[in-house]
């Protein structure tokens, strides 16, 4: 997890550094992220951009900031970035940026900074709030502990998951088991699933197609579709038994097999943790 203050000692670092600093203040700074920064989405697109060379034909003689906001913080993230890579080179590119070809070293690189790191600092800025974001999101779910169990007709798997998760210390919610009350289908599921902080969907080979194919139920893909709309892949595990179809329109959604032996068990617990429920591999485990 980063620390505001942290980050903002190393900026101060920057923004004071000399030729005989500058490289190692910023090379200190992308240390410190990369060591305690967690699955971060911004910091995932920024690095991606870097890595991609996104911008490595934007220094060009009369060059401007970009008008558009993102594209100036993403450009000065890069700019950042480059000066780590360069290693003892990287005191060159404020002077190569800036087109200079003689002068102060400590005059370019205070007019550099001054050119770039306030929007490198706003970049700095929604890391920390993706990562203050996720850590509130984890908390969140902590809290609830609720796992909503999409099924088909295969009782003895469903009645298997629950177990599981009764031993886990979680409450599961399954759809059928509560009153309709007079509602739909779909204003029971988002009812009953309103709570809900990850989902297992248990793809049972129930319909067989003309060709000979299995599939799941089509109540089950449609529930999947709400909660991946609801909660984000990364809260949605498919446990698929035997050789199920798995459509199209999911190709891009993991899943794990749900094997007699019971490893499935282990490899959920991965996932679910991943996903942010808290769990006890060792204390889970010897339950079983």
């Amino acid at each position: 997890m980063l620390d505001k203050k942290q980050v903002e000692f190393f900026i101060d670092r920057i923004e004071n550094a000399h030729v005989g600093s500058f490289s190692g203040a910023v090379t200190q700074l992308f240390d410190y992220i990369n060591k305690n920064v967690s699955s971060n989405p911004v910091f995932q697109k920024l690095e991606q951009d870097y890595e991609h060379g996104r911008w490595s034909h934007w220094n060009k003689p009369g060059w401007q900031i970009p008008g558009d906001l993102e594209e100036a913080k993403t450009l000065s993230y890069t700019l950042y970035r480059t000066i780590v890579d360069l290693e003892e080179n990287g005191i060159q590119l404020p002077r190569n940026i800036l087109h200079i070809k003689s002068g102060n070293t400590d005059e370019y690189i205070q007019l550099f900074n001054k050119t770039f790191i306030p929007y490198f600092t706003l970049a700095l800025e929604d890391i920390l709030h993706s990562e203050n974001q996720e850590d509130s999101d984890q908390k969140e779910f902590d809290e609830n502990d609720i796992i909503f169990i999409i099924h088909g007709h295969d009782n003895e798997m469903k009645k298997d998951v629950q177990l599981f998760l009764k031993r886990a210390g979680l409450k599961d919610v399954v759809l059928h088991e509560y009153p309709d009350k007079g509602r739909t289908i779909i204003e029971k599921l988002i009812d009953e699933g309103s709570s809900a902080c990850y989902v297992i969907a248990l793809l049972s080979p129930d319909d067989k197609l003309e060709d000979g194919k299995l599939r799941a139920r089509q109540n089950v893909i449609l529930e999947i579709g709400y909660f991946l709309g609801k909660l984000g892949k990364a809260r949605v595990r498919m446990l698929r038994k035997g050789n199920v179809e798995i459509p199209s329109d999911l190709q891009g959604v993991l899943y794990t097999d749900y094997d007699a032996g019971g490893s499935w068990k282990i490899k959920l617990i991965k996932e679910m943790k991943s996903g942010g429920i808290d769990l006890n591999n060792n204390e889970i485990l010897k339950k079983f």
